[in-house]
């Protein structure tokens, strides 16, 4: 069994305070320090706009500033990673933000909007193709923000919640096989939600239970690959999917993730589209490999792989 060593670990916060993202250092004060909500909530509101929605590249490989619903996804992350309480003005804006561009005729949050085009972006997120792309929004991210809403039901009509939450649950229920692993994601995230209902946590999480083993690549050789890891949706020892990933499975993604610490100290992302824009891409790099180191830190923190 690996653990990611002292010097690694230090090479990792090293890496995070003198070339990553201010959001990610608070974040990192938050979960390895003292443990206060208010200078990454201070930091987040930098990418809020005045609608409410998240932009500014808070999704690295979106660099429009305007408001989208998937980079808006990632700020109740924040949120939620914080235990952001209902009250905070930032969680206000954005509840309303979701309120207000929720479509009530297809039923769904568009991914991304027509501002995506007018600043640099990975190739697959263009606006023209974007309900194609990502299945018309039914799981990706309308799965993930519901189970957000629910975060802060007090802020929520009570009737459009119930019609949004049975929506996605009828949707992944009618689900089998193999799924995108993005939407896949986003149901994980609802099951995640602490605030979900017991009945309907239940149903999402048993259907998931059945996906899972179908979906979650388990092959070390392709680990390297562009996928859906097991440790990409089991994140703790206790996650409810724990149970239907081989424990031997998990050990050794473990191993592999510590394996892949560069030597900068950092975790890089394993996709490129710096054949579109080089500049953009080495200005989304940075950013992700900042959320990746983070994200990857508080994995073997959870599995006690660190030192």
């Amino acid at each position: 069994m690996k653990m990611l060593t002292a010097q690694a670990f230090q090479k990792a916060q090293a890496y995070l305070f003198e070339q990553g993202r201010e959001l990610e250092q608070t974040l990192f004060a938050y979960h390895f320090a003292e443990g206060v909500r208010e200078p990454v909530l201070a930091t987040l509101a930098a990418y809020q706009n005045v609608d409410g929605g998240f932009g500014h590249a808070l999704e690295p490989d979106l660099r429009t500033p305007a408001s989208a619903s998937v980079a808006t996804q990632q700020g109740f992350n924040v949120f939620r990673a914080i235990d952001a309480p209902s009250t905070d003005v930032l969680v206000r804006r954005a509840v309303d933000y979701l309120l207000r561009t929720f479509d009530s005729v297809r039923n769904v949050w568009p991914i991304i909007p027509p501002e995506a085009e007018h600043a640099p972006h990975a190739p697959w997120w263009n606006y023209a193709e974007s309900a194609q792309n990502f299945g018309g929004f039914l799981a990706n991210p309308r799965a993930a923000l519901v189970g957000h809403l629910h975060d802060y039901g007090d802020l929520v009509p009570a009737d459009f919640l119930a019609q949004v939450t049975d929506a996605v649950v009828a949707q992944l229920e009618a689900s089998s096989g193999k799924m995108e692993m993005h939407d896949l994601y986003c149901y994980v995230s609802l099951a995640e939600t602490p605030n979900l209902p017991a009945g309907i946590k239940s149903k999402v999480q048993t259907k998931l239970l059945e996906l899972v083993p179908q979906n979650v690549e388990m092959d070390p050789t392709r680990w390297a690959e562009y996928g859906l890891l097991p440790l990409g949706v089991v994140k703790a020892p206790d996650h409810f999917l724990a149970s239907v990933i081989p424990q031997t499975v998990l050990a050794a993604n473990l191993d592999f993730l510590i394996e892949q610490q560069q030597p900068d100290g950092a975790w890089a992302p394993t996709w490129n589209w710096a054949f579109v824009d080089e500049a953009a891409w080495q200005a989304a790099e940075r950013d992700w490999k900042s959320h990746l180191t983070l994200a990857n830190l508080l994995v073997l923190k959870a599995f006690e792989r660190i030192e």
